[in-house]
């Protein structure tokens, strides 16, 4: 599920990442907020959406990957 997110980001494509959620809001707690973060990033002349890093709650501790929660870092970012 996460790479559905993730790619939405790289694609930097708000109304996608939403088709996502309205499908299955399970994608992301907090969805609605990363596509409204998206839209006025876009509106303020964002162009290019880079994800810096991806993780789960599985990469610490345990190790244990049956049920993990993922993390995204992600930058927004004008022209180059």
């Amino acid at each position: 599920m996460d790479a559905v997110v993730i790619d939405r980001l790289e694609a930097f494509d708000p109304g996608g990442l939403m088709d996502c959620l309205e499908r299955d809001p399970s994608h992301a707690c907090g969805g609605g907020a990363m596509v409204a973060v998206l839209d006025a990033a876009r509106s303020l002349g964002a162009e290019v959406c880079t994800v810096l890093r991806y993780a789960d709650s599985g990469d610490q501790g345990s190790r244990d990957k049956s049920r993990v929660v993922g993390y995204v870092s992600a930058a927004l970012r004008g022209p180059a």
